[in-house]
């Protein structure tokens, strides 16, 4: 598949509605890898920061001829490298890795962290600053062993420079929009900074060494990212999964546990707390059900919690939950289908066949039109029947 890539010249894009990211000068006193069972690893060697970013010089000296060849343009420096991105990259292919700089590349293909880290890569040549934006899409699970994969993707703002900038209005600031998925169906969760593109390659590659049973790979990796983003709930869920599949159970609690008492908690974390809570336990679990209700940081979030209420049959909680979804998401098409799911479940065909009618007119990727079709004539040869 090839990359949906996107140039934008921007002043104040994505610089409201954020939600707090994680930053090293966030750091509590005590933090999540003080609770590692650390006797359980060996660790490994892991690729430097210099290196994720470091780039051939044939690499360098491109951007440079690049740089000279425009200098007289009426651009500035953040358009420029822009659209040297775009003549660059616009054509890589998607594979799903994450990549340091040079190996995204060299096999021209990467998925977004590679993007953007090669993005970095290149801005870092020139000086120019960057920022970055969390863009959520729905999770397209991935069921791989016992792991469900989720979807997120960064955007990536090169800073038009100025004679003075504050770095706490960086974001409101002009500047380029390098956006690899501008037709997904999508949603802004959040500003993110340097440090969280780092913790995120490590968090990646941490997950693909979890999935591969390598844990004391894995082990290495989230260390990694940790010091880079101690605070991040995903990091820090995949970090107590990982001691779950290692047999530590009570060290993943404690985990779980840490992040619910310093609030540093996502939907996917608290669902998967819950799951260690014992029934008799009934103040706990409502704390955390009561956490849950606060958690969802965008509607994506809303709907995997609510796909916990329909696996329970609790199909009144599910739409409670989804419906309202309707007044400003109604262009999504996971938000009708979560609701034809919920419609077929309870037997109202005709109300499942209507809904996933409009899932597929408002899908705007093909495999989506054609899973949402595959529904609905399932549910038409049902009703003929």
């Amino acid at each position: 598949m090839k990359w949906l890539f996107v140039v934008l010249t921007a002043i104040g894009l994505l610089g409201c509605s954020s939600t707090p990211t994680s930053s090293t000068a966030d750091k509590p006193s005590m933090t999540v890898a003080s609770l590692f069972n650390h006797a359980l690893f060996t660790p490994q060697p892991v690729v430097s920061e210099q290196a994720i970013f470091s780039l051939p010089q044939s690499e360098v000296q491109a951007l440079w001829q690049y740089v000279e060849k425009h200098k007289n343009s009426d651009i500035t420096i953040d358009e420029l490298l822009g659209n040297f991105l775009q003549n660059k990259i616009g054509d890589f292919s998607y594979d799903g890795a994450t990549f340091i700089a040079k190996d995204a590349l060299s096999q021209r293909s990467g998925n977004c962290i590679s993007l953007a880290i090669v993005s970095q890569a290149y801005a870092n040549v020139l000086g120019v600053k960057t920022s970055y934006a969390k863009v959520d899409s729905y999770p397209v699970y991935q069921k791989n062993k016992s792991f469900v994969l989720t979807s997120s993707h960064f955007k990536t703002k090169l800073i038009t420079p100025r004679e003075q900038e504050d770095n706490s209005m960086m974001f409101f600031s002009s500047g380029t929009i390098i956006d690899y998925f501008p037709n997904q169906d999508s949603v802004f969760s959040g500003n993110a900074t340097y440090a969280d593109l780092v913790a995120k390659f490590y968090t990646n590659l941490a997950v693909s060494a979890l999935l591969a049973a390598d844990y004391d790979k894995a082990y290495s990796l989230l260390m990694a990212a940790l010091e880079y983003a101690p605070n991040d709930p995903e990091t820090i869920n995949i970090s107590a999964l990982l001691h779950k599949h290692l047999g530590d159970r009570v060290r993943a609690k404690q985990i779980y546990a840490y992040a619910a008492q310093q609030q540093l908690t996502s939907t996917n974390l608290l669902l998967n707390y819950l799951n260690y809570i014992p029934a008799d336990q009934t103040a706990l679990r409502e704390s955390i059900l009561a956490q849950l209700e606060r958690s969802p940081a965008s509607p994506f979030d809303t709907l995997t919690l609510a796909s916990s209420y329909i696996d329970k049959q609790n199909y009144r909680k599910a739409k409670k939950l989804i419906e309202p979804l309707l007044l400003n998401y109604h262009y999504l098409p996971e938000i009708h289908a979560e609701l034809g799911k919920i419609a077929y479940l309870e037997g109202n065909l005709q109300a499942a066949l209507v809904y996933f009618d409009q899932a597929i007119n408002k899908s705007r990727e093909t495999y989506k039109k054609t899973l949402y079709s595959a529904k609905q004539n399932m549910l038409t040869q049902l009703m003929v029947q």
